[in-house]
Parts: C-alpha cells; structure tokens; sequence
C-alpha cells in the first residue's frame, strides 16, 4: 500500500496538495489533470526527484525519504511517456536492464533474473519480439517493451506518465487493459497519469483528479460521471 499523509508538492511554493490518501495493490489509477496542474511534479516526487515541501509518503509502512536509491529502485519503477528505441539493443537486452538494480555491481545475470526477464516480457505480450530491436518495434510495441523493463525491476509501485499519449485508440485500450490484467496476477499499485479521462472512465479504473479550483487531489469512485470530471479538472 502507498499511503500519503498531508503532503504537498511543488518546487518553491505549493503546487499540489494530498491530505489523505491510500492506494492499494492490485488496483490501477488514473491522475488526471489539466496543464500545469502538477501531474509530472507529483511524479517526480513519489520517484524520489523532488523532495516534498511538507508531509511525508509511506511505502509498504516504510517512509520514502529514508529509502537510499538502491532501495527505491528495487521498489518503484518508472515509465516515461515516450520510449523511441535504442539501437543494436534487442527487446530482451533492454528489458533486462530492468535487473540492474538487483545484480551485482558486474551486472551478472542469474537464472532468476533471466526467468524474470523472460516472464516480463510474457506478460505484456511481446514474447514474439524478443529478439527484435527495439528500434523495429511499433509505438505500441516499444511502450510495451518499456512497461516489460520497469516490471523486471520487481517493483511494488509502478509510474507511468501518460504512457498512452503516442498511442492510437487501439493501442492506448490495449495498453489499459494489459495494466488491468498484470495488477490482477502481480503485487502491484500502478499510477499513469492520463489526458484520456474518457477511456479512463471507460475502463473502470480509479480515478485521482487535480481539483483546478482547490488545488488539491481527490479520487473517486470508477465509473465516475465524465461531466463531473471534466469539471473538476478542466473548469470553463
């Protein structure tokens, strides 16, 4: 469970306020917001790249700031809105980057580390381009094969920042509903922040939109009224 208490975000003054908040494993939410909103610094400061302004953020019971960064990244891992492909690196290389935090400091990989790689690589449904490079893979492919690395990782809690923003309709459906599917069979929370409040909605995932007015971030219920969203985030 990641639990928030009082917190707020920003850089010098406050750009983002969560008073209460508990996101439970198994579940993906969705962070929607307009522009500016502080989606991205709120982001930045789970993953531990900007400090809070006030209040503090527990994971699993343990409170982040005393986490060192080994033990972050052996619990949290990050998925950025555009992955482009790396050359001469094949889907199965890249992916296994993912194990750098759990390796030795040769980078040594075990038989552990490559079940895991491979069983990542399953659960998102790219095992046919394993060896594939990453830089022959379609938008949807590549988001994909990033998803598969951060899930090597083995994390608790899994970011993405708006991972469908590249995607067509297709591919962004395709990509909720394997996010669905993996907190169904893994320990995970999963956090994307999203302009698609429609497919969010349609999805029937948990919802956390940025009050415009207030500032301050409020989760409803799934299958929550778009106009009533839309409101609420993008006010007139």
């Amino acid at each position: 469970m990641i639990r928030f208490d009082k917190v707020i975000v920003g850089y010098n003054e406050a750009l983002l306020t969560i008073d209460n908040l508990a996101l439970e494993k198994g579940r993906v939410y969705a962070l929607i917001g307009a522009n500016g909103s502080g989606k991205s610094t709120f982001m930045k400061s789970i993953h531990g790249n900007l400090p809070l302004l006030q209040g503090k953020i527990e994971l699993d019971g343990i409170e982040l700031s005393k986490l060192t960064i080994a033990e972050k990244s052996t619990r949290i891992a990050f998925v950025d809105a555009h992955f482009r492909g790396i050359d001469h690196l094949t889907v199965y290389e890249y992916v296994a980057l993912g194990r750098t935090p759990h390796t030795n400091f040769m980078g040594t990989l075990n038989q552990n580390d490559h079940a895991i790689i491979s069983r990542s690589i399953d659960r998102v449904g790219i095992s046919h381009k394993a060896q594939a490079l990453t830089t022959q893979l379609s938008d949807g492919e590549r988001q994909l094969c990033a998803v598969a690395r951060a899930l090597a990782q083995s994390p608790v809690f899994l970011l993405l920042d708006e991972p469908t923003a590249f995607l067509d309709y297709g591919n962004r459906k395709s990509l909720l509903t394997t996010l669905s599917n993996l907190t169904k069979e893994e320990p995970l929370v999963v956090l994307m922040s999203s302009h698609d409040i429609e497919l969010c909605v349609n999805t029937n995932l948990e919802l956390l939109v940025i009050d415009n007015s207030t500032k301050q971030l409020r989760q409803l219920a799934t299958g929550s009224d778009l106009t009533q969203i839309t409101a609420l985030a993008f006010p007139e």
